[in-house]
C-alpha cells in the first residue's frame, strides 16, 4: 500500500443514512443533455418494477415539450413518471417547493417500492432530493432590484462578468444563459461581502433512503455531436411552432431557458432563424459542459455509457447488497477516489492529469466480485484524455489496458510515478488503453 486506509471525514462522502434508517433506494441517474437518461431511466425502472421521478426543472412545465426533450406519449406509457406536465409556466415552481414534493412522494412511494429512480441533469434539483438545500443569508430588497436594474441596462453579460470576478467557483458550474440564477447568486455576493459558494453546505441533510448514484458518459466529441443531432430533430419537430406559441410570455422565468431565448430573439426580429439555431447547439453545449463540471466536483458518480444497462444493474444489485458508494479527495492537480464498502476503503487510487493527458495510480484493488467496477470506473474516467496511463501491480487482468514500458511515459508522468512509489512497494507495470 502507498497510503494508509482512509476515514470516512477524510474526503468528500455522502452515503445516505444508517442502515437501521433507511426504508429505500434511491437510485439517481444523471449525467449531461443529451447523454440518453431518459432510455436508461425506463429500462431501469421497467427492470425493477419502479417508478420515475423527473429531476429536470423544465419537464415539469406542460406547455414546454418539444425545447426540454420532455418524455415522449410511448415513453411515459412505459413506466410511471412523475414531475412531468405537473405544473404550468404560470405558476413559479421552485427549488425548495420541488424538493418538499420529491420528499413527501418518496414517503409515500416507500410502501409500495424497495427502490425508486430520480433522473435529470438539473444538478441542483437532485442535490436537493439527495442531501437538502444551502441556507443563504439574509439580502435586503434594496440589492436585487439594484441588480434587476443592471440586467435590464446593460444585459446578460455584464452579470455574468461580475459572477466571474465575485465568485469563479460558481461562474463554472451556473447556466450562465439563466439570468436569474445569475442575479440571485450575486445579491447573495453583494449583500454579504462573500462568494455565493461559500454558503454551501459541507454536510448532507438526513434522508431516510440510500441515494444509488449513476451518472452517463461520453466522449466529449460525441456527446457535442449528438447535442446538434437533437437540436436538429427538435426543430423538424416543431421548436419554432411551439416558441411561437409562448412568444407572448417569454418574461416569465420557465421560459429563461437555452432552446427558447435564442428563438424568442429569431421571432423579435433580432436574429436569422439560422443564428438562432446555431446559437441552440452552441448554448446547449455550453450547458453540457458546465454540467460536467458541477458533476465532477462530487465523488460519489459511478459512470457508465448508456448502452450498459446490465453492468449499471449489476452494480445497483451489488451496491444494496454490499453497502458500496464512491468517494473522493479532490485538489486542483489530482483526485484520490475511493470505492467504500460501508466506511472501509476496498479499493483506492490516485489520478493526475496534466494538460489532457491522465496518470491513474492504483493503490488497492477490491476483491472480486467488485473488482470490474475499479477497473470499469477508470477507463470511462480517460474517455476524453490525449493520452491515458495506467499504474498497476502486473498480477492484475486489465480489461481495454495494454502493458507499456515506464520509459514510454511522458516525462511528468514518470516522476509522478518515482515521486508516489515507496522503495519496498511490490512490482508495478504500466499501461495505456488499447
Amino acid at each position: 500500500m502507498f497510503v494508509r486506509l482512509p476515514q470516512i471525514n477524510d474526503f468528500a462522502y455522502f452515503g445516505g443514512t444508517e442502515q437501521s434508517s433507511v426504508f429505500m433506494y434511491l437510485i439517481v441517474l444523471s449525467g449531461p443533455t443529451a447523454s440518453g437518461k431518459t432510455r436508461l431511466a425506463i429500462q431501469l425502472a421497467q427492470h425493477y418494477n419502479t417508478v420515475i421521478i423527473s429531476a429536470d426543472s423544465r419537464q415539469f412545465y406542460r406547455e414546454m415539450s418539444i425545447g426540454t426533450a420532455k418524455p415522449d406519449s410511448e415513453e411515459l406509457a412505459a413506466a410511471p413518471h412523475f414531475f412531468i406536465n405537473s405544473h404550468s409556466i404560470e405558476s413559479p415552481y421552485t427549488v425548495g417547493q420541488y424538493e418538499a414534493d420529491a420528499l413527501e412522494l418518496l414517503q409515500r412511494l416507500s410502501s409500495k417500492h424497495e427502490l425508486a429512480i430520480l433522473t435529470g441533469g438539473s444538478g441542483l434539483y437532485l442535490k436537493a432530493v439527495c442531501e437538502g438545500l444551502d441556507t443563504f443569508p439574509a439580502v435586503p430588497e434594496s440589492v436585487p432590484k439594484g441588480i434587476e436594474a443592471d440586467y435590464q441596462t446593460y444585459g446578460l453579460s455584464y452579470l455574468q462578468q461580475e459572477l466571474q470576478r465575485s465568485d469563479p467557483e460558481y461562474y463554472n458550474e451556473v447556466d450562465l444563459e439563466n439570468p436569474r440564477r445569475l442575479m440571485r447568486a450575486l445579491a447573495v455576493c453583494r449583500s454579504s461581502g462573500q462568494p455565493f459558494s461559500s454558503f454551501r453546505k459541507k454536510a448532507a441533510a438526513h434522508r431516510p433512503f440510500t441515494p444509488i448514484y449513476l451518472q452517463l458518459q461520453w466522449p466529449r466529441a460525441a456527446l457535442y455531436e449528438r447535442i446538434n443531432q437533437r437540436v436538429d430533430l427538435m426543430m423538424e419537430a416543431g421548436l419554432l411552432e411551439e416558441a411561437r406559441a409562448l412568444f407572448p410570455k417569454r418574461h416569465l422565468t420557465a421560459l429563461q431557458t437555452v432552446g427558447y431565448q435564442e428563438l424568442f430573439d429569431h421571432l423579435a426580429g433580432k436574429i436569422s432563424l439560422k443564428e438562432a439555431v446555431d446559437l441552440i447547439k452552441r448554448n446547449s453545449r455550453r450547458y453540457a459542459k458546465r454540467q460536467l463540471t458541477w458533476f465532477r466536483r462530487d465523488g460519489f458518480w459511478k459512470l457508465f455509457q448508456a448502452s450498459e444497462t446490465d453492468s449499471a444493474i449489476q452494480f445497483i444489485d451489488q451496491s444494496k447488497e454490499a453497502g458500496l458508494s464512491w468517494a473522493q479527495n479532490r485538489t486542483e492537480a489530482s483526485v484520490q477516489g475511493y470505492l467504500l464498502k460501508g466506511a472501509e476503503a476496498i479499493a483506492s487510487f490516485d489520478r493526475i492529469l496534466i494538460k489532457g493527458e491522465s496518470l491513474s495510480m492504483v493503490k488497492k484493488v477490491p476483491a472480486e466480485p467488485f473488482t470490474w467496477m475499479l477497473w470499469h470506473q477508470l477507463q470511462l474516467m480517460a474517455v476524453d484524455d490525449e493520452s491515458a496511463y495506467l499504474l498497476t501491480s502486473p498480477d492484475h487482468k486489465v480489461p481495454a489496458w495494454k502493458s507499456t514500458q515506464l520509459a514510454d511515459l511522458p516525462g511528468w508522468a514518470q516522476r509522478a510515478v518515482l515521486k508516489n512509489k515507496p522503495p519496498d512497494a511490490p512490482s508495478i507495470t504500466f499501461r495505456i488503453p488499447e
